[in-house]
């Protein structure tokens, strides 16, 4: 199942299809902090790395928000990680009010394990297992629909359940 971005503006992948997705630790705009392994065994994963004070993310979030029940109807969860070094959490909590976790790498710590070199934006699929399903790894928007990541969770979990 592919769903092509653009051409121009995608980047060859860091991890490989299959590869078990790296762990990562990092604080959370709402306060404490999430582990990515936390969801091991538990949800599936829609894991987006942004520039957070960039408009088109923005705008993207909130459309995941709007999405967000039917990410949950396919046992998923989005962990959306700001990449930006200046991002602050109490301005980015109270200007996105999003019902899933957002998380602060700063330092590009988690994003360098995950995004190859030049890309700025990844939004990568893992199942329950942090089994690496689908990804995207950008080097500007457009973003892939989020209908897509609705459809790659939903088919992940009818695999899960056969």
């Amino acid at each position: 199942m592919e769903w092509p971005v653009s051409d121009t503006n995608t980047t060859l992948p860091r991890l490989e299809p299959g590869a078990v997705a790296p762990n990562f630790t990092l604080p959370s705009v709402s306060g404490g902090e999430v582990r990515r392994s936390s969801y091991r065994a538990r949800r599936h994963l829609a894991l987006l790395f942004l520039p957070c004070v960039d408009l088109p993310a923005r705008s993207y979030l909130e459309h995941l928000k709007e999405q967000y029940q039917a990410i949950r109807a396919a046992d998923g969860e989005v962990l959306a990680v700001c990449t930006d070094p200046g991002a602050h959490a109490d301005g980015l909590r109270a200007a996105l009010d999003l019902p899933f976790p957002l998380l602060l790498d700063p330092r590009g710590e988690a994003a360098r394990r995950f995004l190859p070199d030049g890309a700025v934006i990844g939004v990568f699929i893992l199942d329950r297992y942090a089994v690496l399903r689908a990804q995207w790894t950008l080097t500007a928007p457009p973003l892939p629909p989020v209908d897509a990541i609705i459809n790659w969770l939903t088919a992940i979990d009818h695999q899960c359940v056969l």
